[in-house]
């Protein structure tokens, strides 16, 4: 879109004739070589023309300016960038200050997310150079200018060296009114990530073949110590603002984050009116046959400022129908997301205590529960999938319930901002016909951030702090008899990173985190043999360090190594009676290296990531030389990939995209130094490539378009066919998704799967025949989704 730049006059300023007769006689006096006498008479000791230059190099003075969007609206936090110097953010009224500098000339960068960029040369001459007002016009933007809270530290994309993946708030909107399952949104946009099982859960879910953490504005929920496999859909996408995902190894968040981090960040208040609306209706249709398909979601969204106090309030009911395959026939419901109901409900109040002092207050409910008619045939693999058939059984399924808490504050102290995060998040998992887990995570989180100015054009930031945690975890039967003892997790760490910027060109980055867990697990009793709890203590130390140089807008390379860990899932031991001490639950240190490059040319921008992933060990348990005794893995792994992200305008009306990703894997089956063995499907992903269209018809009307082909993967004999072991077919999908704004309505309309695709998800293929076949399930037949939005 086109960059508007609005800039008010100077002020006037009144001519001082005496002080211009000066500087008259001083040039003269430079100029000519006025004798000694004639420098007495006017009042002052000649100087050179070398010594004046110099003189007036040592003046400094300061750039001001207010910045305001197309309506004229004040913007806060908008980066304003004077290039080789220094770097500052406007202020809530939008005004902004750039002190201290020398006089001279510079080129100036004002950029903000969601934003076209504003660029100008400018030339300091006085104590106070006033740009004005400045006009900064919205524009879709994919790969840079994107604020990454996910590091701990707010800051643009093109100041992170290493790979992460931003989904913005208009591009999740578009994905989940085409399929509103958060694995699928993710799959489609996150290269490295396991594609969507199409279920209630994600098991095998990983990213760049290892198990990521997942975090609701930075509170976790992943279950790391009997794995729930439900951390994806633990919130509903109508309460999101945007996600971030950290690609690859990171010890930011402590236990867990091997793969890299989701965080869901929820929704945000829309300052500037005290009330703003939206409400969203969306129904679905099985195309192929709409018997028993028919479902729903109906949305709403109250957001405002008043005063100091400002609000989000968001509240969401769905149903799902019946799941048809491509073939009409009813798959079976076994972890399914047919005849499902869900809900979500999310609060949020902050309030503006001081410019420098903030505090927020964050509540979200989630709850999805399937009760179907149907109960689910076993399938053969190769031949028939699993399908289902009427029942009288009560088959009920799903996430009873997830309850996050969340306090935060927000102080500006000197130089130095805090941030204190409280938290507490409750769940419960149900997995039909089997049994329950239950997981509680209570925790603290001190963060602060010191900058220091180094020279006139490089300055450092110290991030540093501590985290506690503590993780109660325990599965039950159906009749909540225990499955595993009560296991109990409490972490301490203390951590510390460093940015620095040396000039506007070159960012250098590291880090350490150290963390204290201990373990305490409760008895069990197992057939009738009791199991005495036990402790155990352990420690992780980890480091980080990258670099980026961003000289040249058409290739910024950056490169990094980073550590993460996870710890296995103890209770899949616990839970057959062995005792705590016959297992080895130390932390697995996973090693990331990464080399890519962002670059921004013409109408293009791009990203380009290769990583190469060591660990020591794996994260299942295997039984040592000592009968009834385990420990981790001892099967060193290196998994290696390449990703792509790319968006190309050729003209106004029309954006193309494509995310790809490939990765590969060996392990050393028999620790010998040589990995000649192939990692399996439940670890390695096939290769993907997703490939958009988003076509501007008219200025109210547009249509997106969506095409992914996940390939195949075919790696071991049929001897050895096994869980994660049985080929991979791979398929191609394709949507469409049409949207029409008419004043304050927006119409929609989309189709998933388009060409009714017949197809198994990876997950149905990994299982194979394993669980007589239940896994064994076609993916979704041909739906469309009619909604309309209204914003007030």
């Amino acid at each position: 879109m086109a960059l508007e730049l609005s800039t008010t006059p100077l002020p006037t300023r009144k001519v001082n004739p005496y002080g211009m007769t000066k500087i008259t006689a001083a040039l003269l006096c430079c100029s000519f070589s006025l004798s000694s006498s004639a420098s007495t008479d006017f009042g002052f000791k000649c100087k050179s023309h070398y010594d004046l230059s110099a003189h007036k190099m040592q003046q400094k003075g300061s750039v001001v300016g207010l910045v305001v969007d197309a309506q004229g609206a004040p913007l806060a936090s908008v980066h304003v960038r004077l290039h080789g110097v220094k770097s500052v953010k406007s202020d809530k009224e939008g005004r902004f200050e750039l002190t201290d500098v020398n006089y001279g000339k510079y080129h100036l960068t004002l950029s903000a997310v969601g934003f076209g960029s504003v660029s100008r040369d400018i030339e300091l001459l006085d104590a106070q150079h006033s740009l004005g007002t400045i006009t900064l016009t919205a524009e879709q933007r994919n790969l840079d200018e994107v604020v990454v809270t996910a590091s701990r530290l707010a800051e643009h994309m093109d100041e992170v060296p290493s790979s992460v993946t931003y989904i913005g708030g208009k591009v999740l909107d578009q994905q989940r009114q085409i399929n509103d399952n958060l694995p699928s949104i993710l799959m489609q946009k996150v290269p490295s990530i396991s594609p969507s099982e199409e279920s209630q859960n994600n098991f095998i879910a990983k990213i760049r073949g290892r198990n990521f953490l997942v975090l609701i504005d930075g509170i976790p929920q992943s279950t790391p110590l009997r794995n729930g496999g439900r951390d994806l859909r633990t919130i509903d996408a109508s309460a999101i603002d945007h996600i971030e995902v950290v690609n690859g190894a990171t010890a930011m968040y402590g236990n867990g984050a091997a793969g890299g981090v989701i965080n869901y960040i929820t929704k945000k208040p829309q300052t500037g009116k005290k009330l703003n609306s939206s409400t969203y209706l969306n129904n679905s249709l099985n195309l192929v046959k709409p018997s028993e398909t028919y479902g729903y979601n109906i949305a709403q969204v109250f957001s405002g400022q008043i005063d100091r106090w400002d609000y989000v309030v968001q509240g969401k009911i769905g149903r799902t129908g019946v799941v048809r395959s491509s073939d009409a026939a009813v798959a079976s419901p076994f972890y399914g997301l047919g005849e499902t109901k869900s809900y979500n409900a999310l609060a949020k109040i902050g309030y503006q205590i001081t410019p420098d002092h903030r505090l927020e207050f964050m509540g979200n409910y989630y709850r999805s529960l399937q009760d179907s008619k149907y109960v689910g045939t076993t399938g053969k693999f190769g031949e028939s999938p699993a399908i289902g058939i009427p029942s009288d059984t009560v088959i009920n399924g799903g996430t009873p319930y997830n309850k996050a808490l969340h306090v935060k504050y927000d102080g500006q102290y000197g130089k130095t901002a805090a941030n204190l995060s409280l938290y507490y998040e409750d769940m419960n998992t149900v997995f039909e016909t089997y049994n329950q887990n239950y997981s509680d995570h209570k925790g603290a989180r001190l963060n602060f951030n010191t900058p220091f100015q180094l020279d006139a054009s490089s300055k450092m930031s110290l991030i540093y702090g501590m985290d506690l945690l503590k993780d109660h975890t325990v599965q039950k039967t159906l009749k909540d008899e225990l499955v595993t003892p009560d296991m109990n997790m409490n972490n301490l760490a203390f951590y510390l990173q460093s940015k620095i910027n040396i000039g506007t060109d070159w960012i250098l980055k590291g880090g350490v985190r150290y963390e204290n867990i201990r373990f305490k697990v409760g008895d069990l009793t197992k057939n009738g043999k009791l199991t005495p709890g036990e402790n155990n203590n352990s420690d992780a130390f980890v480091f980080n360090i990258s670099t980026r140089y961003n000289k040249y807008n058409y290739a910024q390379p950056f490169a990094s190594f980073s550590q993460g860990y996870s710890i296995g899932d103890v209770g899949l031991i616990l839970r057959n009676g062995v005792p705590l001490s016959q297992i080895d639950p130390k932390p697995v240190v996973v090693n990331n290296f990464e080399l890519g490059f962002n670059g921004k040319l013409d109408i293009w921008d791009y990203q380009l990531t290769g990583y190469y992933s060591t660990s020591k060990k794996g994260t299942t348990f295997a039984e040592t030389s000592t009968p009834g005794n385990y420990e981790l893995s001892q099967v060193p792994q290196r998994i290696y990939g390449l990703e792509f992200v790319a968006n190309v305008k050729p003209v106004k009306w029309l954006s193309l995209g494509t995310v790809l990703g490939y990765m590969d894997g060996r392990q050393d089956l028999k620790n010998e130094g040589n990995y000649k063995d192939k990692l399996d499907n439940s670890i390695i992903s096939p290769f993907k490539i997703n490939l958009n269209a988003d076509v501007k018809l008219t200025e109210q009307w547009n249509v997106y378009l969506q095409y992914l082909h996940l390939g195949g993967r075919d790696v071991f004999p049929a001897e050895a066919y096994n869980y994660g072991k049985y080929p991979i077919s791979g398929y191609d999908l394709v949507d469409v998704q049409t949207r029409y704004k008419y004043q304050k309505f927006t119409f929609l309309f989309s189709i998933n799967n388009l060409f009714n695709a017949d197809y198994y998800p990876i997950h149905a293929e990994v299982r194979g025949a394993t669980n007589e076949g239940r896994y064994y399930i076609k993916g979704t037949g041909t739906m469309a989704n009619l909604g309309i939005q209204f914003d007030l």
